[in-house]
């Protein structure tokens, strides 16, 4: 039963991550609100509906059976993946001076 549980407390940590409600989120996997709810109580699904969950999410499905992400590390996360999504909104020429600036601060670090 760890798997399963791993499974619901993994899914929520992923919907905690992208920062979406319920709704969003079962919308986003393509189920029902009830089965998402259902499903992150327990993480009792069928094999059919895990696996559909995993591909929605693009996601192995033995990542999300695999160990618990601990609730300490969703902050981080949920931190970088707002970086990443501000990165990705600007044009080359700020990405490519925003990339400088980080290998400058990293080769400040190594020294």
């Amino acid at each position: 039963m760890d798997k399963c549980r791993n499974f619901a407390e993994n899914l929520e940590a992923v919907r905690k991550i992208k920062n979406v409600s319920m709704a969003e989120f079962s919308e986003e996997l393509n189920i029902p609100k009830s089965t998402l709810r259902d499903v992150l109580k327990d993480g009792n699904a069928s094999l059919h509906t895990a696996l559909h969950i995993a591909g929605q999410l693009d996601i192995p499905l033995s990542a999300l059976t695999g160990e618990a992400i601990p609730a300490k590390e969703l902050d981080p996360l949920r931190t970088l993946l707002t970086c990443f999504q501000w990165f990705a909104s600007l044009d080359g020429e700020r990405q490519a001076a925003v990339a400088a600036h980080i290998r400058a601060i990293l080769e400040a670090l190594r020294k």
